[in-house]
């Protein structure tokens, strides 16, 4: 069973949003290794593909190689050499067009890189 414990932390409101984002990726690919990725619940692959990470007013989708996939809807949020994040506000925001998208695009990137052996080590 996935660790969520970093969900029961949140406010209500955004432990609702964290809990409904981790769910709209699980949907798009039910096969993902789940796997707590520095303390926030997520899902990989050859590497770590997202994070569900709640925040005070918000949560984020961090995709960790966010940089390197397309944005034609302006989702991806961030500046950094790799990581991308999607803000969720409200549980509408994963209804967003280009949501489900860049889910998807970031599983296919993922499967261009090097395995790092978290399938191995990650949650039933």
């Amino acid at each position: 069973m996935p660790d969520l414990s970093h969900f029961s932390k949140l406010d209500p409101h955004i432990e609702e949003l964290a809990r409904a984002a981790y769910d709209f990726v699980a949907e798009i690919e039910p096969s993902l290794a789940r796997m707590k990725r520095w303390g926030f619940p997520g899902f990989v692959g050859n590497s770590t593909i997202v994070t569900i990470c709640g925040q005070k007013q918000h949560v984020n989708l961090q995709f960790f190689h966010g940089a390197h996939l397309p944005n034609p809807n302006e989702l991806l949020e961030g500046t950094g050499k790799d990581l991308r994040h999607i803000k969720i506000r409200s549980a509408i925001d994963l209804e967003r067009g280009g949501m489900r998208e860049v889910v998807l695009a970031a599983i296919a990137f993922d499967a261009t890189l090097r395995d790092e052996g978290l399938r191995e080590r990650a949650e039933g």
